[in-house]
């Protein structure tokens, strides 16, 4: 048979299953609530195993949900997982099987199974327990033991010790806000920050809306920056502008590219003229939001050696601190017109999805990170666990405003970071990693302007506005972040 059909009245009999469990310092209603709230699956997929939701029908309560897997070693095609939810019951279960996938498939060898079990228990008024209990059979036995058993379990214990965390902490950072649901409109929602964003506050019970310049789908919002044309913002209680066009798009998510002059003015004018457009729009309005959270970037101070940078430091003489400069300048017409204006200037997001470790990650899994020019010069940093939940803080703070350095109170030099990287990949060996330097020259020759942005300039920022308003890092250390992002962590066995 193509698919295993279980009956509850007991656990399934399989050969394999995996159990987590989570106790969390909220009511089991807020804990139930938040998995039940659109964007839980999309928080709880880590991004070292990065999947794509194809389709969705209903929720939890009976629907059923297609999931696009990635391609075995890059090449390999992986069967879509159509999971199917059912057995729900408020504050207590839902569960889920897999209908077809990489365990059930419609040939009659291809016969595995796979049920996950969604537990919910409530310890006190204040606290619950939630339990994952998997249980799952691969198909073509005893061959498929044999091949994917040992990777399905380290890969399990992975994921769950992921979830764990960030199921914890968005629910910690969640309940410091105890208003009305917010609604919010966000620009940039399809990047690094903004994928990560919405689910994050969808999950929070907030009702977020995107605001895009392709064809809209439903419920979102929609720009024409060259235009100066934008949808109704008229009520919303918060905008995130978060678009602009990246500093970098590498060619096949790998390697970096120099800046062409083409890409130098579209870095400055999709930054300058959409955040004009926004402010002058939401000065315009009768009932304005009362914040509007901007993103920026470090790259305002420029490279600065040893200096600790606060907000207060002075705006950099390189191309993109005139960049980061103008900028911010553009959402004045928002702070004439009395609306709280956050600027999160932000050090580069840790993600393998985009960045600097999108770039730095696979030659140092297959044995080069080296440091760069010396490798003297320091680097911020911020998760992107903490690039998000700087962007929550920053709506729902209202004594926060003006610019604000987001990266871990704990920046490291590069040579420090290529290091703590490969011990993340290669344990004690990962010094062999480490002891072919790159010149500066080298990348200087083949980046250009971008080589200084990408590695060479030494910015050192002070976070202490952001921890002094309230703001509880996740991750201050990183190779903590490191772990947590690229699926490293040192489990038990």
């Amino acid at each position: 048979m193509s698919q295993k059909e279980f009956r509850y009245s007991g656990n399934p009999i399989t050969k394999h299953s995996f159990e987590s469990k989570l106790k969390v310092d909220v009511s089991v209603d807020k804990l139930f609530d938040w998995h039940n709230n659109p964007g839980a699956y999309e928080r709880l997929t880590p991004p070292f195993d990065p999947v794509a939701v194809k389709y969705r029908r209903g929720n939890i309560d009976g629907g059923e949900v297609h999931i696009k897997l990635p391609p075995i070693a890059g090449v390999i095609p992986v069967p879509t997982w159509v999971a199917k939810h059912h057995s729900y019951k408020k504050n207590l279960q839902f569960m889920e099987d897999q209908s077809k996938g990489p365990f059930v498939g419609v040939l009659p060898f291809w016969n595995g199974s796979w049920q996950h079990q969604h537990l919910f228990k409530k310890l006190d008024k204040n606290s619950s327990l939630l339990t994952d209990k998997i249980y799952y059979d691969f198909p073509m036995d005893p061959f498929g033991s044999f091949l994917g058993g040992a990777y399905t379990k380290n890969r399990l214990k992975q994921m769950f010790a992921y979830r764990k965390n960030v199921t914890m902490n968005d629910l910690y950072a969640q309940s410091k806000y105890t208003g009305k649901p917010l609604e919010i409109a966000v620009t940039g929602g399809s990047g690094l920050i903004g994928s990560e964003l919405i689910p994050y506050l969808t999950t929070a019970g907030h009702k977020v809306q995107k605001i895009v310049r392709c064809r809209p789908k439903k419920g979102e919002l929609t720009w024409n920056i060259d235009e100066g044309t934008i949808s109704n913002l008229e009520g919303k209680d918060a905008i995130v502008h978060l678009a602009g066009e990246p500093i970098n798009k590498p060619l096949g998510g790998k390697i970096p590219l120099p800046w062409t002059k083409w890409k130098r003015k579209e870095i400055l004018e999709s930054r300058v003229n959409s955040t004009r457009l926004l402010s002058e729009r939401l000065a315009s309005l009768k009932k304005r939001p009362k914040v509007l959270v901007c993103a920026s970037a470090i790259g305002y101070y420029g490279d600065n050696g040893d200096e600790m940078l606060s907000e207060d430091a002075e705006n950099g003489t390189d191309y993109f601190s005139k960049v980061v400069r103008e900028w911010e300048e553009a959402a004045k017409p928002a702070i004439d017109a009395g609306i709280r204006v956050v600027f999160l200037r932000l050090a580069p997001v840790m993600s393998p999805l985009g960045g600097a470790l999108q770039v730095l990650s696979l030659p140092a899994m297959i044995g080069s990170s080296p440091p760069v020019a010396g490798g003297k010069q320091w680097w911020s940093w911020v998760g992107i666990d903490d690039a998000v939940g700087s962007v929550y803080h920053a709506i729902i703070t209202d004594a926060l405003s003006g610019p604000v350095n987001v990266a871990s109170p704990n920046p490291v030099r590069q040579k420090k970071w290529a290091s703590v990287l490969a011990n993340v990949f290669w344990g004690k060996l990962g010094f062999l990693t480490t002891l072919l330097p790159v010149p500066g020259i080298i990348l200087k020759t083949f980046l250009g302007e971008f080589g200084n942005v990408l590695a060479l300039s030494s910015i050192r920022v002070d976070s202490t506005k952001l921890i002094d308003s309230g703001y509880k890092f996740r991750f201050e250390e990183l190779e903590d972040c490191f772990r947590h992002v690229l699926g490293r962590r040192k489990l038990e066995n």
